[in-house]
């Protein structure tokens, strides 16, 4: 039997005031998967949830769900959740009503919602914040509040609008676990849009680059981390960039080696965990992310490149 991409999209495309917002965008997410979309802010990342969500209608394009074609379908008949970046939470509503609404606009019986609540609240152990409101809780609960509003609803897909962009760092690391884990204990998939790195380092299966409303690339998260093909790409994924013999390369701070014929001067040196650097060379200033402390007189090292096709 053959096994349907929970998600299909297109040749998807968008104007908006005139502007090319997205420009034949198309990838495919696997059932089960998390793909994450990374991309520059007005890359058009929130657009393309927009028009998996239903809430904007695009130019040209098809949307395949389950390998049925819902383009134009109403939006409450696509059964997908969507996590806003602002959260959208009810801030005159208990932590309880929240967590209810999608349930109460589906006209759900009360004895259902009061247990499913109970029961979604009990899986992201925010049991205890049940009858408080959005403004007593802290950021990381108020995360758990809208993702528990999400899932109440039974989705078997999950957008996700940049939720942890408002977080502070320690707390985004936790919640990119959680949301890890309600990937696998859920059984669902997600589309989740960035332009934090980490995120999608930490959370993607699977990774597409957005730039400008196109899709540069889309793929395994292995591959597109560490076989960047052009010059856009490395640098929204942090890739130094130099030019030698008429070539394009790229290498990431993390692999430029310390030690070799290179000869760098110091620019400036943040040491910590991990020592990062900025160097003046041949070819140009380079990032550098090491272990080791870096002298000038190391030199440093250059062979893990990657050769970029323009």
């Amino acid at each position: 039997m053959v096994q349907l991409d929970k998600l299909s999209v297109k040749g998807l495309s968008k104007k908006i005031g005139g502007d090319d917002i997205l420009k034949n965008v198309s990838f495919t997410l696997r059932d089960k998967e998390i793909k994450v979309i990374l991309g520059a802010s007005g890359s058009g990342k929130t657009s393309i949830l927009n028009s998996i969500a239903g809430i904007i209608r695009p130019d040209n394009g098809t949307i395949l769900k389950d390998g049925k074609d819902i383009t134009s379908l109403a939006i409450e008949k696509r059964n997908i959740g969507f996590v806003f970046q602002d959260l959208g939470l009810f801030y005159s509503m208990s932590v309880a009503e929240n967590i209810a609404y999608g349930l109460r606009i589906r006209t759900k019986d009360v004895s259902q919602i009061n247990r499913k609540v109970l029961e979604i609240s009990k899986a992201l152990s925010i049991e205890d914040q049940l009858r408080k409101f959005p403004s007593q809780l802290s950021g990381g609960e108020k995360q758990l509040v809208a993702l528990a509003r999400t899932l109440v609803i039974e989705p078997d897909l999950i957008l996700m609008d940049e939720p942890l962009s408002s977080l502070d760092s320690f707390l985004r690391s936790s919640m990119r676990w959680y949301i890890r884990d309600i990937q696998q204990r859920f059984d669902v998939s997600i589309i989740y849009v960035t332009h934090d790195l980490a995120d999608a380092e930490i959370l993607g299966d699977s990774i597409a680059i957005l730039h400008e409303g196109s899709i540069l690339d889309d793929g395994d998260k292995e591959t597109i981390l560490n076989h960047p093909k052009t010059r856009d790409i490395a640098k929204i994924l942090g890739y130094n960039l130099y030019t030698k013999d008429g070539n394009y390369y790229a290498i990431h701070p993390s692999r430029v080696k310390i030690g070799g014929p290179i000869k760098i001067k110091m620019v400036l040196g943040e040491k910590g965990i991990k020592n990062n650097y900025l160097v003046d060379t041949e070819y140009g200033r380079i990032n550098i992310t090491s272990e080791k402390e870096l002298n000038e007189k190391d030199g440093i090292s250059l062979e893990d490149l990657v050769r970029l096709s323009g």
